[in-house]
């Protein structure tokens, strides 16, 4: 039976305070989704992180920009939180931090944080914020704390409501995280240098390839230690989501590597944790393939289509990559282990899409929509209709899309700084409301 998603950030929830959280507006998303008899919540990476969700500093801590003050308020740890003007972009400031020291000063310790603070990876995020931003020790761990309860919170609500949350999984850490100065011994690191750094070969658009100021694994070291500092890792992010998007899957195959300072001209690929690592999580009895969606666009070798088979992962599958423009106008819909996105939080918005394309490739479209028995005048509604009907297992569409937003809205540009990016939210549930009917 056909299952159905929707993408949503969580700093894109609507807020009275600058920026989405584990809030009250989180659980009337879910009372959403629930009425609608739609499954899934997907949300971006919320691990520690300077503003860029793929790029966390843990993979244990949890962005601190999602405390929810209203649930402070509740709690009795604050009082009247200042309100900020609404708008449709997440402001990244420091206006929370007051709050939290309110709250942290209200604090009174008890057994379940007594319990909390004993997770030794939580003790070396609040180390590093310690020698990074200068507060105390135990005020980070308050912060995680907060942060763990309010997120439990949220999910065992959605849960209850037959909502399941698909988190995501960065590949890499940043070159500055507790994972590069707890675990050295991990990534490829000489005399407490860098001797390669991650990215991309060059390409048809950037010459000399990307790099993505991270750090890459010494697989070597992780499969002597039986590949437990990656089981561990995954081990813990499924306890926080029902589904995991692992990214760049492609990574656990075989990933590129670039010698620290050149470019993805001198680069070269080498092998990944692969069945080694896989066969490991799975002898835990609690998890199992069906738990991970795995993000296997772009340029994937046999070798990585095979690893997938091999488990029998869900793919992902983008219409935006998919649809032929010039001569079938079809989609290859035959493969039933997938989820399908007309795009996602890295493409364009379905109806930004549309706008950009010739006027013979927008008539092609329509020709594909009429030929599906789908609406060809609101191209979101048609695509809505077409996926219906296709043989994915999971269909999920981005709030934008449901919603048939431009480009302004559009989640990312990847390899462009711009403010824009990771930044565009709801102002209110209002339009969702009466635009998610066309999804059902």
């Amino acid at each position: 039976m056909k299952e159905k998603g929707i993408l949503l950030p969580i700093y894109s929830l609507p807020s009275k305070y600058g920026i989405g959280d584990f809030g009250y507006e989180a659980y009337e998303f879910i009372d959403i989704l629930s009425e609608n008899g739609i499954k899934y919540w997907e949300i971006l990476p919320i691990n520690a992180c300077n503003r860029l969700p793929y790029s966390p500093i843990s993979y244990y801590a949890l962005e601190e920009d999602f405390i929810s003050l209203d649930k402070l308020k509740s709690s009795g740890l604050i009082g009247n939180p200042e309100e900020r003007p609404i708008t449709d972009r997440a402001v990244y400031d420091n206006f929370k931090i007051k709050y939290y020291k309110e709250a942290y000063a209200n604090f009174k310790k008890n057994d379940k944080y007594d319990r909390f603070i004993t997770h030794k990876e939580m003790r070396q995020y609040a180390e590093y914020m310690n020698k990074t931003e200068g507060e105390d020790v135990e005020y980070y761990l308050f912060l995680q704390f907060i942060l763990n309860r309010q997120w439990i919170e949220l999910k065992r609500y959605a849960n209850a409501k037959n909502v399941y949350i698909i988190g995501d999984l960065p590949f890499y850490p940043v070159f500055d995280s507790v994972e590069t100065i707890y675990y050295p011994k991990y990534y490829e690191i000489k005399d407490k240098k860098y001797t390669f750094e991650a990215g991309t070969p060059p390409d048809y658009y950037n010459n000399n390839g990307q790099k993505w100021n991270a750090p890459v694994y010494n697989v070597e070291n992780i499969k002597k230690d039986n590949y437990e500092y990656i089981v561990h890792r995954f081990r813990y992010q499924l306890k926080l989501f029902d589904k995991l998007r692992v990214d760049y899957f492609r990574g656990y195959d075989s990933f590129f590597r670039i010698p620290f300072g050149l470019t993805g001209k001198d680069g070269e690929y080498t092998d990944g944790f692969s069945y080694g690592f896989f066969d490991e999580l799975f002898k835990y009895k609690n998890i199992n393939p069906d738990d991970l969606i795995v993000e296997d666009l772009g340029d994937i070798r046999a070798e990585t289509e095979r690893l997938r088979e091999h488990y029998g992962f869900t793919r992902q599958k983008i219409l935006q990559f998919s649809l032929d423009l010039n001569n079938s106008f079809d989609i290859d819909n035959d493969d039933e282990n997938v989820l399908a996105f007309p795009g996602n939080h890295d493409c364009q918005t379905l109806y930004g899409w549309y706008k950009s394309l010739s006027d013979e490739h927008k008539e092609n479209v329509k020709k594909f929509l009429r030929n599906n028995e789908c609406n060809d005048i609101n191209i979101n509604i048609g695509m809505m209709q077409y996926f219906n009907k296709s043989k994915s297992k999971i269909d999920v569409f981005t709030v934008q899309d449901i919603l048939g937003l431009d480009d302004s809205a559009r989640i990312n540009l990847p390899g462009v700084d711009r403010a824009e990016n990771w930044s565009w939210k709801l102002v209110d549930f209002k339009s969702l409301r009466e635009e998610i009917k066309n999804f059902k």
